[in-house]
């Protein structure tokens, strides 16, 4: 506790700014769907946060320039974001706040403060606590209540037809999971306010939260934590893991169904590809959106393009990470991005695995992969979880609670 409010002291612009973007994110469409905005807020707190990190920006640019090739790839992302707002300045709300994000986070994680991270697990693990609330109550709402704040009924689902979607106070079941699962991550990573008793109660209720929403990262993400519980040989279990999500992006592009047993033209029921002894193989809403997609962005030959007239113009959303960049700053910036991810994630990968909690392994590889279907460019929770995993050095040390045991 006294950390917390050493923080509020020491760095008040930068732990309020902090506490009231995630907090605001975690509301924003429960306050929209009540008929209030939240945007200039949500702006505001971002910029708050940019600013208070002034002295670790110039720290930045001043060591970038006494050793050019140590910051090339953090370089090249951000020149290229700009290059991509000169191209095409409607994206300016979009490029600019993935721009927060990203190097807000950045400048943060890389100087390992272990006050400022423990801070900010605590916030991500606050933000669970809030999204599993929601779930909870969504179901209670559904159950009991006549209204629709905290869930809705959607029909069309591939597989289930109609579905009740507990949203909380998330935009949708993905939305809350999303966030649920990246705070699962941290909470055996916290070292403050967290007893171990806490702790295994809330990994529960997180657990029981994701279960409840039904949401497909939820099934994917427990199912990496059963894998890494019971195979115990490094080279199946990674057979294991690989050919998981593998599976799981699979199925999530392409949808299994008895002949005759679907509409075609229906959101999840696109196209057929192929049959196979009465089965029908067809092509999803994700896999459609991504052909579409490729179509429009090969056309305008990879260069920027205003996200808000695509989407009208293709009545998608992109549903993939490496597209909504391409939009925001042509291929350049997404290639930019690919190598920042790529060359992080393998340089850590393997300490994660052996010196991190198993929790906060599968809730990265669970996020890494759900990229392939979320336009996570502007989401805090997303950067905190990956340029986490990026930045930490070999000598992180954890604590006993940090062991790789499920407990």
């Amino acid at each position: 506790m006294n950390e917390i409010v050493n923080i509020f002291k020491s760095r008040p612009f930068l732990a309020v700014s902090l506490s009231s973007l995630l907090l605001l994110v975690c509301c924003y469409h429960f306050v929209y769907r009540l008929g209030l905005n939240l945007s200039i807020l949500v702006g505001i707190s971002a910029i708050t946060l940019f600013i208070s990190l002034s002295k670790e920006m110039l720290a930045f640019f001043k060591e970038s320039l006494e050793n050019k090739r140590k910051n090339l790839i953090v370089l090249c992302i951000l020149f290229f974001s700009g290059l991509g707002l000169v191209l095409n300045f409607e994206n300016i709300k979009e490029i600019g706040f993935f721009v927060i994000l990203f190097f807000s986070f950045y400048l943060i994680f890389r100087n390992e403060n272990r006050i400022l991270n423990n801070f900010i697990f605590n916030l991500v693990i606050f933000s669970g606590i809030l999204m599993s609330l929601g779930v909870f109550i969504g179901i209670f709402e559904s159950i009991f209540l006549s209204s629709e704040l905290f869930h809705h009924v959607y029909d069309g689902y591939a597989y289930f037809g109609e579905k009740s979607v507990y949203s909380g106070f998330g935009f949708n079941h993905n939305y809350s999971a999303y966030i649920i699962i990246i705070a699962q991550s941290f909470l055996f990573l916290s070292t403050s306010i967290f007893n171990r008793k806490l702790k295994l109660f809330l990994t529960l209720f997180f657990l029981a939260a994701l279960l409840i929403s039904a949401a497909k990262i939820a099934f994917l993400f427990l199912a990496l934590l059963a894998i890494n519980f019971f195979s115990k040989q490094i080279g199946k279990k990674k057979f294991l893991i690989f050919g998981l999500i593998s599976f799981y992006l699979f199925l999530t592009h392409i949808v299994i169904a008895i002949s005759n047993g679907y509409e075609i033209g229906s959101d999840h029921y696109q196209e057929l590809l192929f049959s196979f002894l009465g089965v029908d193989f067809i092509l999803g809403f994700y896999g459609y959106s991504k052909e579409l997609y490729f179509i429009s962005l090969y056309e305008n030959l990879f260069l920027p393009i205003s996200l808000e007239d695509i989407r009208q113009a293709l009545n998608y959303d992109p549903h993939f990470l490496f597209y909504s960049f391409i939009i925001l700053g042509g291929f350049p910036l997404c290639l930019s991005i690919l190598a920042f991810l790529a060359h992080g994630i393998y340089k850590n990968m393997i300490i994660i695995e052996k010196r991190i909690h198993v929790y906060f392994f599968c809730g990265l590889l669970a996020i890494i992969s759900e990229s392939f279907l979320w336009d996570a460019y502007d989401s805090p929770f997303f950067w905190i979880i990956i340029i986490y995993a990026i930045t930490f050095s070999k000598d992180h040390l954890i604590t006993k609670e940090g062991s790789r045991a499920i407990t």
